[in-house]
């Protein structure tokens, strides 16, 4: 198997890759070691033979399921399952050869379409996607929430929406001021026509939806004496990795200990973000299944760690990371979505 570089944004997941013969037991192996890598992805699990049971078990526990063997054995066995589009976990099916990766359901809100693109990297497959928004190089209203992190507050209106960008009409989007840097991205300013509103809201026709943006927070670690330059770089990293631009950012967050940290403080300040500070008792009771343990941290302030925490708590109740901790120059970055 040939290992390219991580080229396609995808959400935080949790995957579950399905095998049901030897070649493709090793294959999933080989892949779950390979995601295990990226920050962006917190869970790989493995199961072999039984897809029916398998399936009834796991269908709502996981955000992607890889299936590694015939598209007709996932196709009658994951169709009891399916709710709708917004449910949905992605459904990918690729051969035990890797010739070929299919992103099956939920291409575009369950981010099918841009893991089946990673996995095409990782492996050297050839990827394919049906969706006719990509065919016809268009940003879905779903790959829009999906890629920026936003609820799309009538789902209804998406199969409209996304017809009216295929049929070739520009769909009319407003944003507020701080939201005018969607328009850098060219596959969405060749989909809509701007426009200014104090929310953000698509509109053809009678069909209109308000998309409300998740609170995105970046947590913060650092040794003491970081540079700005040091935070600004890693918090800039982790943007392009995840394919947002730090204005997508909502905030800051840093342990109290780090308080009177320049470094961190004055980052908070050039990105024009607020900078959010968590308690050491807040941290120690702070319990979640995917933070990462530090030695280090934990024997020096009695915690499991710092950016990862500060990111959970800021951003609120059943928020999740979308970023695992990564060391940086005496930096650790994480990010969480609310």
């Amino acid at each position: 198997m040939v290992i390219y570089l991580f080229t396609h944004q995808i959400d935080s997941m949790r995957i579950a890759i399905i095998s049901v013969t030897s070649a493709g037991q090793r294959l999933a192996h080989e892949l779950s070691l390979t995601l295990e890598m990226d920050p962006s992805i917190t869970q790989v699990d493995l199961f072999h033979k039984n897809v029916k049971s398998t399936l009834n078990d796991i269908f709502s526990i996981y955000d992607c399921i890889l299936g590694i063997m015939a598209t007709g054995i996932m196709v009658r066995n994951v169709c009891q399952h399916i709710k709708n589009k917004i449910e949905d976990p992605a459904i990918l099916v690729m051969d035990e050869k890797s010739k070929h990766i299919i992103s099956l359901l939920s291409g575009h809100h369950g981010g099918a379409n841009n893991l089946t693109l990673k996995l095409a990297d990782i492996t050297g497959s050839d990827p394919v996607i049906t969706t006719a928004t990509d065919v016809n190089n268009k940003m879905g209203i779903d790959s829009l929430a999906y890629k920026y992190y936003m609820d799309i507050e009538i789902p209804s209106v998406i199969l409209n929406i996304n017809k009216a960008l295929v049929e070739g009409f520009k769909v009319k989007l407003a944003v507020p001021p701080r939201y005018e840097y969607l328009f850098q991205d060219e596959l969405l300013k060749n989909s809509y026509d701007k426009y200014s509103s104090n929310r953000i809201q698509v509109f053809f026709n009678e069909h209109q939806s308000f998309l409300t943006p998740k609170k995105l927070v970046v947590g913060v670690g650092s040794r003491k004496g970081v540079t700005t330059d040091s935070v600004l770089s890693a918090i800039n990293e982790v943007s392009h990795h995840l394919g947002i631009p730090p204005e997508r950012i909502d905030c800051m967050a840093t342990a109290d200990i780090k308080r009177d940290e320049t470094g961190i403080l004055e980052a908070a300040k050039v990105l024009s973000l607020p900078l959010k500070f968590v308690s050491l008792d807040d941290l120690k009771k702070f319990e979640h299944p995917h933070i990462s343990e530090s030695s280090f941290v934990r024997r020096k302030f009695g915690v499991p760690g710092i950016c990862e925490p500060v990111s959970l708590l800021v951003a609120g109740g059943n928020s999740k990371l979308i970023y695992r901790k990564k060391a940086f120059n005496k930096v650790t970055v994480a990010m969480a979505v609310s």
